[in-house]
């Protein structure tokens, strides 16, 4: 419908204006629909689009939507202006997205002021729920943990991303007492998950002792089950070896040889041979997208042996069988990778053929024409700014953006970047891994905004953010699986970087 195109806080693409024209001209906009919208956008901080929707209002409404556009750059206008007082039925959504943005700024005024309008304004309690997180976060944020314990515990806040950040929050006070009492408090889905049963177990260790608690052990050795950053973790605190759960899909070679003579899966390979990328990706996705289980299996092993590594590791994803290591992390340019990380080890002896591996796997899932919406582009995700920067450096070929879809260069000025952030940081992985994510200044910026020395599991575990955080854990958790894929046993940290405080 139309009006779900029109309700979005943000401006639609040209091609729409002769429809909304059309669409206005036969008294589809109304004037609570035009509200909507211009609330939509005030809240997404799309201003000129929000003046732009006025101009479709009533005087009346008009002059209410100025009024909110006011609200929203100065929120304090709640605390002294007397008009909000009484009027919930024509200023709620006003005062709502006032106090929201007030409490970004002052998160205790926006907590009193929230207390004084709920008395005549009676709000629902969905918005009562939905005010309530948003302070939690923004008392979490301007780092008011006593104002925030009070919350909760008052308004019995059950959400769980924001009980994580409150143990988050905690972890990076060393609060081990408070860190289990929010783990207590998460919903029980998400306690059973590898992280939090491992911050768990590690905040019982850090309260009671090494080996005082039973409880620590037992939840230690049920995250140490599982393939994962965490289970790695747990594994290396018991001293057990690694769980890798690896079970090949069980698909016969008949199975794959039929798949692979289907006609739509040739004529995919046949555009991929011929160069037509985009149109041989369509193919596969029409061909793929009706398929069951066992032939979405099928159809990751054809797709490997074709060397069409994003699309195994697409279709076993999508087949939610995650135990084929081979399908889900292929040792995708073997060669290109090992002679990379010779001739880039002599420079950093942290450059392994694994994280390089780990890397890609990350960034691309092996798909050499991957092409970001920030412009990163090829199997190590490279901004061409930072590839000329480095073939400078590395002494490595390189004309154009383009030659970044090249398996050898990217692979070649991905892994020359990577080492010289191990250098930068001292050899540290995690530290290399977070900066290729975040950039080298803003991994600096955080180590000296860290006000306490913190555990290298802590550090990783409170990144600021949540893409890199993940993205330090992945990396860190395939490296170990690529190394195991490689027949080598390695530690998901070495000594020095486990010893880290930071």
């Amino acid at each position: 419908m139309i009006s779900e195109l029109w309700l979005v806080g943000r401006s639609q693409v040209e091609e729409c204006d002769p429809v909304f024209a059309r669409w206005m001209k036969n008294g589809g906009l109304t004037q609570e629909l035009a509200w909507k919208r211009h609330l939509l956008a005030v809240e997404e901080g799309n201003l000129d689009l929000a003046r732009y929707i006025a101009r479709k209002m009533t005087p009346a409404q008009a002059e209410k939507a100025k009024l909110l556009r006011s609200v929203h750059r100065n929120p304090q206008m709640l605390l002294t202006d007397t008009k909000f007082a009484y009027n919930p039925l024509e200023y709620r959504d006003i005062v709502l997205h006032g106090l929201h943005q007030l409490a970004k700024k002052d998160a205790i005024k926006a907590e009193t002021a929230w207390h004084r309008y709920q008395a005549s304004y009676l709000f629902s309690d969905a918005q009562q729920e939905a005010m309530f997180k948003h302070l939690a976060r923004q008392f979490a944020r301007q780092d008011n943990m006593q104002r925030l314990q009070q919350l909760v515990e008052h308004h019995t806040v059950t959400d769980g991303r924001t009980i994580e950040w409150l143990a988050r929050q905690s972890l990076r006070e060393l609060n081990w007492q408070q860190v289990a009492f929010w783990i207590d408090r998460l919903p029980e889905e998400k306690q059973q998950l590898d992280r939090w049963i491992y911050w768990k177990a590690r905040s019982l260790e850090e309260l009671y002792g090494t080996g005082s608690s039973e409880a620590s052990s037992h939840l230690y050795r049920k995250a140490a089950r599982n393939r994962s950053y965490y289970g790695f973790l747990a594994a290396d605190t018991l001293g057990q070896q690694y769980s890798f759960e690896h079970r090949p899909a069980p698909i016969t070679p008949i199975q794959v040889q039929e798949m692979a003579k289907r006609p739509e899966l040739q004529r995919a390979r046949e555009l991929q041979a011929i160069g037509e990328l985009f149109h041989a990706r369509r193919e596969w996705s029409y061909a793929t997208r009706a398929m069951d289980h066992q032939e979405l299996l099928a159809a990751g092993k054809v797709a490997s042996a074709w060397g069409w590594y994003h699309k195994s590791i697409q279709s076993v994803l999508a087949a939610d069988y995650l135990d084929d290591l081979e399908l889900r992390f292929p040792l995708a340019f073997s060669d290109i990778v090992h002679d990379v990380s010779k001739q880039v080890g002599a420079q950093s002896s942290a450059l392994e053929p694994y994280l390089i591996y780990a890397v890609a796997r990350q960034e691309s899932h092996f798909s050499h024409d991957a092409k970001s919406s920030s412009g990163a582009l090829g199997l190590m995700q490279l901004l061409p700014s930072t590839a000329k920067a480095t073939a400078r450096r590395a002494g490595v070929r390189y004309r154009r953006s383009w030659d970044l879809l090249s398996p050898n260069t990217n692979i070649a000025l991905g892994s020359f970047y990577l080492s010289s952030l191990l250098n930068r940081f001292d050899n540290n992985r995690f530290l290399a891994a977070a900066a290729y994510n975040a950039g080298p200044t803003r991994v600096a910026g955080w180590l000296k905004e860290t006000r306490k020395q913190l555990p290298y599991d802590v550090w990783i575990e409170t990144i600021p953010f949540r893409e890199t955080r993940n993205y330090v854990q992945n990396v860190l958790a395939y490296s170990v699986i690529y190394a195991y894929r490689s027949g080598t046993k390695l530690q998901l940290l070495r000594e020095s970087e486990a010893a880290s405080r930071l």
